[in-house]
């Protein structure tokens, strides 16, 4: 159709110009069920001053209803494919070739301009709020990846809002700014929300220095997954490993680039890795020597080049300290016995003998695992096995990682022979090399990361069989490849007084990365795909004083590349990304497969979407995200939205017609069959068996909190004193307070106590409270754990194991307890 002769267009079109047509689509989403144009066609009111989003669902057509309830708004627009329907003439109107002619932008040629510009979406720079390149180009290099920035955009419902500091709901914001047009007026957006929220959560970045974008990138994933994480649901819930989190090998004692961080800082030993469970569900190792205790145990060296990493091994119960003192296991369940030697800390379930009479609405806290959209995009494996050279034993330790930091090896390391390791030989190849230093390949990093490595001298590995230190030999082994690997060169060096950075050329290439050579034998043969494409490089420019950060990311809408530097965004041809400088690269899982998989949905979903179904099928919105993005999405997952009883999460019941999409019965039919994964959802109703579970956890926060207030104002108790940790406390404050998503597990007062030749004292400024035996029965009933650490009226420090014939009988009084304060307010207490 080229012309058309609509006469409503005088009443039914308003006036608009080219910016008020952008404005009005700048978040394209259903007024009424906030649908987006990934999942159904949406149909733009033109009537004047009213300008409706509504979509055309075949059940919910809220831009038809809107024409019936207003029969006079006749026009709409489809903002798809810029065509446009007149309801009073019942047919398709040629907005720029009608007759009478359609005033303002829309009496042009809308869909050519839309063609032209579609595909500048995420080119807009970032404006320096001080010193903020190294959070500059990160940030860039996030917003190209394309199925982290695809969550944000298609699912801002999976971001919590109650969760501070609120970095999900900044980072959220800030894409759309830059991938739906709030940046393009001006060419630059300032990220004031990110920053805000990152100083919040890491103090260290707070005042206006200089920083490492390395280090941003770890602490901002961190924060992002502790917002979003979710529990894992069904078998992987059940198979899920315990794990015991190791600190960074690298931000504890350096903030590389030109950050100024000091070493051994207590701030920095505190960070976290994004790819953990929890923060209340593992042991934090904070000092150095017990984290090398721990290592020696697991045969983990000193650097182990994994930017962020977890064990996934049992810790060797043997310690270093004292016969005398508590090994760890004593006190991860509070009920065990034979087993409390063996379990790990963040496991135990309080009380499985629990009288189920004591409280009718408590109900046992089990530890659970975590995954989020970041953990699913960057988190990858590792298999680290050590050898013993002495009876050739080898003990293997799981590691999970988010980025691999590689060293830069000498020419000499290339050529087989390992560098002399003193300062003057150091400081003659660092001068040497700049005058003499060849280039340097990435995979002679990788082949160098994952080299053996013979552990001898100070490094000697603990041998669990042989009991004593030997020299051993370790190597790793790819066992998961992450979505979007992420690879860190160790570019800058601090010994001694002074810091330098290394400035030897690594070229790397732009496609074809091939991970093959260092998968586990029992991933190479099932391995879909171990070829990355690059699509971010971070670079560092200057010295390891100071200097700036920039970065090239890759637009694959344009098959572009572009620098990025702070506010200015320019193209450049690939050879300038290859000769950067890079510090930071972030290569893309490539997969031919899964392009056909999605010709083939398009195709379906395009022959049978115009056909009505008596049943229609729901998909996560957040999962057909990932299709679209991930080379290997995985199994369907709806757990999001839908309940394991099949029925909508009680808090997802206003959002759920945006997070799930309708897909007709063949297309769920092909992906279940070629994916497997959740059964069929056909209706979206609220699960009635969630919402009473989740009344029942109200009235367990409720009880507790109460139960606490009224034993701690009660001025008849004991002189003892019994110390609970305080960051235990905090969170169990919080979940009871609703600002926590999940109970705080265990207790765990190891860290309290110290052993002195003398007998056991409290850790000089380890935060802790003191409370009264009730108080400290009432947190041991309900979630387990230990020591029991009491300071008795006459002094000293007792530290004991509680006992299950201790447990029973304070079990016991507190059960009397309320049972008398049910009769003193005449409640019923109801059996379980």
């Amino acid at each position: 159709m080229t012309a058309s002769e609509c006469p409503h267009v005088a009443s039914c079109v308003g006036r608009l110009t080219t910016s008020d047509l952008g404005q009005l689509l700048s978040n394209m989403s259903c007024d009424i069920c906030r649908r987006g144009t990934s999942t159904t066609n949406l149909w733009l009111c033109l009537y004047p001053d009213c300008y409706m989003l509504g979509c055309a669902e075949t059940r919910n057509d809220h831009s038809t209803q809107h024409n019936t309830a207003r029969p006079q708004h006749g026009i709409q627009l489809n903002v798809t494919n810029r065509r446009a329907w007149c309801y009073l003439c019942r047919g398709e109107v040629v907005l720029h070739n009608n007759n009478p002619s359609v005033p303002g932008v829309l009496g042009t040629r809308l869909k050519e301009e839309d063609e032209s510009e579609s595909y500048t979406g995420g080119l807009v720079g970032l404006s320096n709020l001080g010193n903020t390149c190294y959070m500059n180009s990160a940030l860039q290099c996030l917003s190209n990846t394309p199925a982290l920035t695809k969550f944000f955009l298609s699912c801002p419902d999976l971001v919590p809002r109650d969760v501070k500091p609120a970095l999900g709901q900044a980072y959220g914001k800030l894409m759309v700014d830059l991938w739906q047009s709030e940046g393009r007026g001006q060419g630059y957006v300032a990220p004031t929300g990110v920053l805000h929220a990152i100083k919040q959560a890491w103090p260290a970045f707070r005042g206006f220095q200089q920083h490492d974008a390395q280090e941003f990138l770890r602490c901002c994933m961190d924060q992002l997954h502790k917002e979003l994480m979710e529990p894992l649901m069904g078998e992987e819930e059940m198979l899920g490993k315990n794990s015991v989190r190791l600190k960074r090998e690298n931000s504890g004692n350096e903030i590389e680039g030109g950050s100024g961080g000091s070493e051994g800082g207590e701030e920095s030993s505190q960070y976290d890795t994004a790819d953990s469970d929890s923060g209340r569900e593992v042991v934090r190792v904070n000092s150095s020597k017990r984290r090398k205790e721990m290592e020696e145990c697991q045969g983990v060296d000193g650097d182990s080049g994994l930017g962020s990493t977890r064990a996934d091994s049992k810790i060797s119960q043997h310690q270093t300290g004292s016969p005398a003192s508590l090994s760890d296991g004593e006190f991860c369940d509070a009920t065990s016995e034979g087993e409390a030697q063996t379990q790990t800390p963040h496991t135990s379930s309080p009380l499985p003998h629990q009288d189920p009479l004591l409280y009718q609405d408590i109900r046992h806290h089990k530890a659970r695992q975590y995954r989020s959209v970041v953990t699913d995009i960057f988190d990858g494996a590792l298999e680290s096995s050590v050898q013993c050279l002495t009876c050739n034993t080898v003990s293997k330790t799981q590691e999970t990682f988010q980025d691999l930091s590689l060293p830069i090896p000498s020419g000499e390391v290339r050529e087989g022979q390992k560098p002399e390791t003193g300062w003057v030989s150091w400081a003659w190849g660092w001068l040497a090399s700049w005058f003499y230093g060849p280039d340097v390949s990435l995979l002679d990093c990788l082949a160098y990361f994952f080299s053996a490595d013979e552990l001898k001298g100070d490094n000697m590995y603990s041998c669990d069989k042989c009991k004593k230190l030997r020299n051993g030999l370790k190597f790793s082994q790819v066992t998961r490849l992450p979505d979007t690997l992420c690879i860190h060169l160790k570019r800058f060096r601090h010994d001694f007084a002074f810091s330098s950075k290394i400035s030897t050329r690594v070229s790397f290439p732009l496609s074809g990365l091939e991970m093959s050579n260092w998968l586990h034998p029992s991933l190479s043969s099932t391995a879909s795909s171990s070829s990355y494409s690059l699509s971010g490089v971070v670079c560092h420019h200057g010295t390891a004083g100071g200097g700036h950060y920039t970065c090239y990311c890759y637009h694959p809408d344009t098959d572009t590349w572009y620098e990025y530097d702070d506010s200015l965004v320019r193209e450049v041809d690939r050879q300038t990304v290859l000769n950067s400088e890079a510090y930071v690269l972030f290569y893309r899982k490539d997969s031919p497969v899964m392009e056909e998989a999605r010709r083939e949905v398009d195709r379906l979903n395009k022959q049978h979407s115009q056909v009505d179904s008596v049943v229609t099928s729901y998909i996560s919105t957040s999962w057909l995200a990932k299709f679209y993005t991930l080379a290997e999405p995985g199994p369907i997952d709806n757990s999001s939205v839908i309940c394991r009883h099949g029925g909508v999460l009680p808090a997802r019941v206003e959002c759920a017609g945006r997070l799930c999409t309708a897909v007709p019965s063949q297309v769920w039919s092909y992906l279940h069959t070629r994916f497997g994964g959740s059964g069929a959802v056909t209706s979206l109703l609220v699960c009635n068996l969630c919402q009473e579970e989740e009344r029942a956890e109200m009235r367990q926060k409720e009880f507790e909190l109460q139960e606490f207030k009224m034993l701690h104002e009660d001025k008849n108790q004991s002189s003892d004193r019994y110390c609970l940790s305080a960051t235990w406390f905090r969170d169990w404050e919080a979940w009871v307070c609703n600002k926590a998503r999940e109970p705080p597990g265990p207790i765990n007062n190891k860290g309290l106590v110290v052993q002195r030749p003398q007998g056991p004292s409290l850790r000089p400024n380890m935060d802790h409270f003191k409370f009264s035996e009730d108080i400290w029965a009432l947190f041991l009933s309900l979630y387990g754990g230990g020591p029991e650490v009491v300071l008795p009226a006459e002094g000293g420090v007792r530290v004991t194991t509680p006992r299950p014939q201790t447990m029973a009988h304070l079990r016991q009084r507190l059960r009397v307890r309320s049972l008398s304060q049910r009769e003193g307010t005449g409640e019923l207490e109801l059996e379980v």
